[in-house]
């Protein structure tokens, strides 16, 4: 029988109060901790078990107002801010680049967006909602792009090592060779010109506008990752070593940084004179082990120079690369990760808020022109242009709740900020599977302005999304939390495994030299505990005394919903047709009871598991097991056909011993009350309900003699008899 809800008996209030540890209130709902005290024990009949300490159904509240909180959600034109607040982000629209799984970078000039993408390597050309192809190559990919102030276009090759300039019309032309088999980085200074960056020799040139160049650093690294001019010094960033390095003509080669990790990703210069820069650290293996998108296979960090020199790290990610760094519409400093196609904002004191969740697993370039910044993204390869202002509507879409069964929902509170009309509206939706599909209800706004009932169908599962807009002005709204009430159903509780422990499991702790000395039991689940009581004989130094009738029963019990349980213990023999209540009210899974007041016989043990300790009756569950048959038996084994045989030179023992219901453990013998000895089984094992056995010592010598025999069954019942030998 499993599952059954609702008392067959009015509910008990159990003898002691169960335990709750609240952990954490959490985006999945508040987490229970079960708290097992230890378990100290000293009665023959008693109980033990492992202590439930938990909660009963009872109202929860899933409540969001921290970054934490909200980072497990999507944002879709809204932004969340350090400190935990959704406003909405800039204004962005995606520009699709056609055919492209990775859109390596891109640049803005004069409302024209210019993206490099590849494999083959393509430039495209974005304008008006299409796209035309400017240059490409079967041959190469087109990883390094820059637009100049003045619109001249250059595109560098990998492999190939060559940059090329793209005109208008499409035609393109032989700028400049590297030498080298790939350009992966450049950049344009009005001082320096056209800046060129290299592997597999990690080379820096600087190209004039006639595609003259100059090597103004080479070095043993394997590839130049990143270039950028900030203050006046040419700053490079370095692959497989992971090293800042400042490289301006006509000055001292001068490492800046070297990093924990292996490929510097961005270089750019902050609004305070400073240089930000980021570094990652990929794990390849595991990429092309195939680990699925979501999973974390890389890690990375931001860094910001000091006016000294330093460098100190402002944010490090250690669930996904750090892929490229750019500045935002403000000037700010945006940060892209690979895995989750994410992009924050960075302040100088580390402060981080989520400007954008994008719908692609990775963030490539970011790029900023006057008030606008570009986004290039891989698996799809797009493009997205955020600014100058803030969007007029966004939408943040919360985690998902996993109330772990069906549930009721309450009410759904929320706090906001909404100047100048602009407004904040939310709605629900509820579901059985994990990930929202169209099995789930559809979106149920609620109705009141801050506070209102939850309308979606009860479910296991819940979500809701906020909607923010602006009103008459250009002021953001502002959700600043959000709490839903839920009610679990309560599940009965469950049970598993009734095992009933054999009388041998009991052993006098030490080998029992004291009768009055403790017992400890090791029960079939490893659990040991320790009784006092008195045995029924003082054992020999070496033997382990049984302890007659002792038996433990103990189960495996939890409660879905981690209500607190009592359980009740009945036993019934295999020809009684009605089960008798041993025990009732248990709060423990384990109890210990004496058989000794029990026939001899095969029984079994039934245990039922309640929650009704924290439901009222109407709703309280059960669940109720059965234990494997069990054998009670109280009776010595019967010794017969005892000799004792003796010439000159030896003595020969030699009987039959023979149970009813346990197998025989052991026969020793005693010669004048002296030491115990085993003797042996004629067949070599004591496995069986009837043995025959023999012990064979040296003579013992003129005169009588008295020769002790006992027999042991499995069950700890001793038989003895004695022979005179004279």
């Amino acid at each position: 029988m499993s599952g059954l809800v609702g008392p067959a008996r009015p509910p008990r209030v159990p003898g002691r109060a169960a335990t709750v540890r609240r952990d954490a209130d959490t985006l999945g709902g508040a987490m229970l901790r079960i708290g097992t005290p230890g378990v100290r024990l000293a009665a023959v009949a008693l109980t033990l078990a492992v202590a439930i300490a938990a909660r009963a159904v009872s109202t929860s509240f899933w409540r969001a107002e921290t970054f934490e909180d909200f980072d497990a959600g999507t944002p879709r034109g809204t932004s969340i801010l350090e400190d935990g607040r959704i406003v909405l982000s800039y204004e962005s629209e995606e520009i699709r680049v056609p055919d492209a799984q990775y859109v390596w970078a891109a640049a803005l000039y004069d409302g024209d967006v210019y993206a490099v993408a590849g494999t083959p390597g393509r430039l495209y050309r974005l304008r008006g909602g299409k796209s035309e192809i400017l240059a490409e190559s079967e041959t190469a990919d087109f990883h390094a792009l820059v637009v100049t102030p003045d619109g001249r276009v250059f595109v560098g090759t990998a492999p190939g090592g060559e940059v090329y300039e793209v005109h208008r019309d499409g035609t393109r032309e032989l700028f400049f060779e590297t030498g080298e088999g790939y350009v992966w980085a450049m950049a344009y200074s009005s001082e320096h010109g056209l800046l060129v960056g290299t592997g597999d020799c990690a080379k820096v040139f600087a190209v004039d506008g006639d595609g003259t160049g100059e090597t103004v650093h080479e070095s043993a690294e394997a590839s130049i990752s990143a270039l950028a001019v900030v203050g006046g010094r040419l700053l490079a960033g370095t692959a497989v070593e992971g090293m800042l390095l400042d490289v301006t003509p006509g000055s001292d080669l001068a490492v800046l940084y070297d990093s924990r990790h292996d490929e510097v990703t961005g270089i750019a210069a902050g609004d305070d004179g400073h240089a930000y820069f980021s570094t990652t650290t990929i794990a390849l293996d595991e990429v092309f082990d195939g680990v699925e998108p979501e999973s974390s296979f890389g890690r990375g960090s931001v860094f910001r120079t000091t006016e000294t020199g330093a460098v100190i790290e402002l944010w490090h990610s250690e669930d996904a690369p750090v892929t490229c760094l750019g500045r935002g519409p403000d000037g700010s400093i945006w940060v892209g990760t690979g895995s989750r196609g994410r992009v924050f904002s960075v302040g100088p004191r580390g402060q981080v808020a989520l400007v954008a969740d994008l719908d692609h697993e990775e963030i490539l370039s970011i790029r900023a022109t006057g008030r606008r910044t570009i986004v290039s993204t891989g698996l799809a390869g797009s493009t997205f242009r955020f600014g100058p202002g803030v969007g007029e509507s966004g939408v943040f879409e919360s985690d998902v709740l996993d109330a772990r069964s069906t549930a009721r929902w309450g009410e759904l509170s929320w706090r906001a900020a909404t100047p100048g009309g602009s407004r904040v509206r939310l709605e629900t939706r509820s579901g059985n599977t994990r990930v929202p599909d169209d099995t789930w209800s559809g979106w149920s706004a609620v109705e009141a302005d801050g506070e209102g009932a939850i309308l979606s169908p009860p479910a296991r599962f819940l979500q809701w999304r906020a909607e923010l807009a602006i009103g008459s002005g250009d002021r953001s709204p502002t959700l600043l939390a959000a709490e839903a009430a839920f009610l679990r159903e309560n599940l009965p509780p469950v049970l598993n495994a009734v095992r009933v422990s054999e009388p041998s499991d009991a052993l006098i702790e030490g080998g029992g030299a004291h009768p009055e000395g403790p017992v400890t039991q090791t029960l079939p689940s490893g659990l040991q505990v320790t009784y006092s009581l008195s045995p029924t004989e003082e054992p020999s130094r070496d033997l382990p005394v049984l302890t007659r009738g002792l038996r433990t029963a103990e189960w495996e019990a939890h409660d879905p919903n981690g209500d607190p349980l009592s359980f009740d213990l009945w036993v019934r023999s295999e020809d009684e047709d009605e089960w008798k209540l041993l025990a009732e009210d248990l709060l423990r899974a384990v109890h210990t009871w004496d058989t000794q007041s029990m026939p001899d016989g095969r029984y079994a043990v039934r245990v039922r598991a309640d929650d009704g300790p924290g439901n009222p009756a109407s709703l309280a569950g059960y669940d109720e097991k059965e234990s494997a048959p069990f054998v009670v038996d109280n009776t010595p084994p019967e010794l017969a056909d005892l000799g004792v045989s003796a010439d000159d030179a030896s003595i020969r023992v030699t009987g039959r011993v023979a149970d009813r219901l346990s197998a025989v453990a052991r026969v020793e013998v005693a010669i004048d009350y002296g030491e115990w000895r085993p003797a042996f089984a004629d067949d070599g094992m004591f496995d069986s309900l009837e043995e025959r056995f023999a012990l064979s010592g040296p003579d013992l010598g003129a005169g009588e003699h008295s020769v002790s025999v006992r027999a042991i069954d499995r069950a700890g019942n001793v038989a003895t008899a004695r022979r005179v030998v004279r």
